[in-house]
């Protein structure tokens, strides 16, 4: 199996740096003090041997197999002047190396006494980032001064370039790369510390992620070998997020082409883990994805079942998390991304990044905060591509809004694939629920709940079958199908006959005007206890449009305002949504699709609605073009009375349309009597593909 990103491999003859790392367990325990007396000197016969702290026990062994990689202590000064440069793998590593770097790269019979300055003949200088003296420009006197009195001098940080000295990067004539414990060097802590090898061995990627305040908490004589074993898989798993009870990704429903894209790169992970003639390499290997899709479709519990099935560990951020981490300042903020995906990097991973969206579009941002979100995006894309090493780690990045996110970041190379992840139709429901209820219920046949939950998210299902067995339980008897039903028919309450009369009007106006305006794809509508849907396919020729097409979507995004003015003789809040996406729209035409009269050739791609108040003149041709359309889908609807109100019928009496019933009632045709009423139905409202806009009512 692959080590960890800087863990040690097997050799023959023993693991590499073995010999060297327990010299190095050893040389921290050394006491150059002679005894101050005949009692103290048979004290320390008494009490035994003594044990090395734990999280000093774990940086002596990384460091060892390090030192060894480089040549072994044969390439350790045996005098001063020297400079010696340590990379460990993130900030967590650096105080407990400095500290064992000073015992341990330089050995007592070689340590440099005091120069002719007086100062100590060993300087350390660490580095982590958390104060503002961690840079290049600061302590290089210091350095210099320390050499000429003959000095070794020894910087230590995640970031050496970045945060250590100049003069002492610059000057460092031995680099030791200190890389992340694998189970071996774990074994050997445990050994150092208590007296006794452990029985048991963490997994690699988990030993990976282990850091020498972990062991500090876990580690200890009193708990033996194998008890401090224990006690460390445990805290490690807990920081890796790893569920062992939860779905795999083969168990999942409704996925689809992020299910397949999924069980592709497990199968992929396992060959390269595995390694030997034949395997692939990580460029090989298409370990990046973005999930996108509205609330409570499992895309942070998609994350979490494919690190279950490739048996990693799951690592979770998002920018507010990252923002949250200090006080939001710029230079606090990438400090806490960069430790995130340091720590990403010291194992195979699966990364989940929430809220992708957050970081926006840096062609749109306001001027106010145009520096700093700049600087966070471009930080963020850093991470993402081969700039900084990601080998060894999967991203998995969400979000619900796709259309938000800064291109450069979806480009290939960083987050190249873009799977959304629609609500699940009535046969993903129905795994969903089995999944859900485990071994309960084995006789139950899940379908005719799951066709009157069609709109509801895997979220919801989760949610309902929770509630029905905290029902059973608080009656003292076991969970049964009655409990679901009553759960799903308390969930969301129908809505008021004339709510749902109104809803019903509003998104036939959708469809109607869609049909007459020539839409050629597929076209349907919904009603549930949250609002309604329309879907309008546009057709193969979508991604390039003309003007007069783009209108017509301007009238359909509008037709359910004006079939409400026509149907009702005024209109609701409920256009909302509607009156926005069409305002996005009129003002792309205006300002960067080349659809202006006045400046057609003037192109402003960084102009967005929320804009238009800076700019009346630009927002009144937005209104002008906005009111044409109202006005064409005013006349359509009205022209069509007839049948808009066959569509608004039978939607308000099935619950939903398809294409072929709508094309059949605009033909002139009646509503199905063979469909059962559904105005119980307790379904979220579902969203739409990418190609496919859709309007709400």
């Amino acid at each position: 199996m692959k080590a960890g990103a800087g863990a040690a491999r097997d050799t023959p003859g023993g693991t590499r740096g073995e010999a060297t790392a327990r010299a190095f367990l050893a040389a921290l325990v050394e006491d150059d003090r002679p005894a101050a007396s005949f009692d103290e000197a048979v004290d320390a016969l008494l009490d035994g041997p003594r044990r090395p702290r734990a999280d000093l026990a774990g940086a002596a062994v990384a460091l060892g197999r390090a030192v060894d990689a480089v040549g072994g202590v044969d390439a350790l000064p045996r005098s001063g002047p020297a400079v010696l440069l340590v990379s460990v793998p993130c900030a967590e590593w650096v105080e407990a190396v400095a500290s064992a770097s000073a015992r341990c790269l330089v050995a007592p019979g070689r340590r440099p006494a005091r120069g002719p300055g007086g100062r100590a003949g060993v300087l350390v200088v660490e580095a982590d980032g958390s104060v503002a003296t961690h840079r290049p420009d600061k302590r290089n006197e210091e350095v210099r001064l320390a050499l000429h009195d003959g000095a070794v001098v020894i910087g230590v940080s995640q970031d050496p370039a970045r945060l250590l000295p100049r003069d002492l990067v610059r000057g460092a004539e031995l680099r030791i790369a200190v890389g992340a414990l694998d189970p071996a060097g774990i074994g050997l802590v445990v050994e150092a510390v208590t007296g006794a090898a452990p029985r048991a061995r963490l997994p690699d990627a988990h030993a990976a992620l282990c850091d020498p305040d972990d062991l500090a908490l876990a580690v200890h004589a009193a708990r033996g070998g194998d008890g401090s074993a224990r006690r460390l898989a445990e805290i490690v798993r807990a920081k890796a997020g790893t569920n062992r009870e939860g779905p795999r990704l083969e168990e999942l429903h409704g996925y689809g082409a992020a299910r397949e894209w999924g069980l592709a790169l497990v199968a992929d992970l396992r060959a390269w883990l595995a390694g030997g003639a034949g395997a692939p390499r990580w460029a090989d290997l298409e370990s990046a994805i973005l999930l996108s899709g509205p609330p409570g479709v499992g895309k942070t519990a998609f994350a979490a079942a494919l690190a279950r099935s490739a048996g990693l560990p799951l690592v979770a951020g998002s920018l507010g998390q990252w923002q949250a981490a200090r006080d939001g300042h710029l230079g606090h903020t990438l400090g806490a991304m960069r430790a995130f995906f340091e720590r990403a990097r010291r194992a195979p991973c699966v990364a989940l990044i929430d809220e992708c969206d957050s970081f926006g579009d840096r062609a749109s941002f306001p001027e106010a905060h145009r520096d700093y979100s700049t600087q966070v995006v471009n930080a963020f894309l850093e991470h993402l591509s081969g700039s900084v090493s990601r080998e060894g780690v999967v991203i998995v990045a969400a979000t619900n809004h796709p259309h938000r996110v800064d291109p450069a970041i979806v480009r290939s190379g960083r987050l190249e694939r873009h799977v959304r992840i629609e609500p699940p139709d009535a046969a993903d429901l129905a795994g969903i629920l089995r999944g859900y209820l485990g071994g309960a219920l084995p006789g139950y046949d899940p379908r005719p709940l799951a066709g009157r939950l069609q709109g509801a998210t895997g979220a919801d299902v989760e949610a309902l079958v929770r509630r029905a067995r905290g029902v059973a339980r608080r009656a003292g008897r076991a969970l049964g199908e009655a409990d679901l039903l009553a759960m799903a028919e308390a969930a969301r309450p129908p809505l008021p006959a004339q709510v749902r009369r109104r809803v019903a009007v509003h998104e036939a106006g959708h469809v109607l005007v869609a049909a007459a305006t020539g839409a050629t794809g597929t076209l349907a509508a919904r009603i549930d206890a949250d609002g309604g849907m329309a879907r309008i396919g546009l057709g193969d020729d979508a991604a390039l449009a003309t003007e007069a097409q783009l209108d017509d979507r301007l009238v359909v995004l509008l037709a359910g305002r004006a079939a409400e003015e026509v149907a009702f003789g005024d209109v609701t809040s409920g256009a909302s949504e509607d009156l926005a996406a069409a305002t996005r729209l009129a003002v792309a035409m205006e300002t960067r699709m080349g659809f202006s009269p006045r400046t057609p050739l003037l192109a402003l791609p960084g102009f967005a609605a929320t804009d238009l108040a800076r700019a009346p003149r630009l927002a009144a041709a937005v209104h002008l073009r906005l009111s044409a359309a109202y006005g064409r889908a005013l006349a359509t609807v009205r022209a069509r009375r007839a049948a808009l109100d066959r569509l608004a019928d039978a939607l308000d009496r099935q619950g939903d349309l398809v294409d072929a019933e709508i094309r059949g009632l605009l033909r002139g045709g009646r509503p199905r009597t063979d469909r059962p009423e559904r105005r119980g139905a307790i379904r979220r409202r579902p969203t739409s593909r990418p190609d496919r806009p859709r309007t709400r009512g």
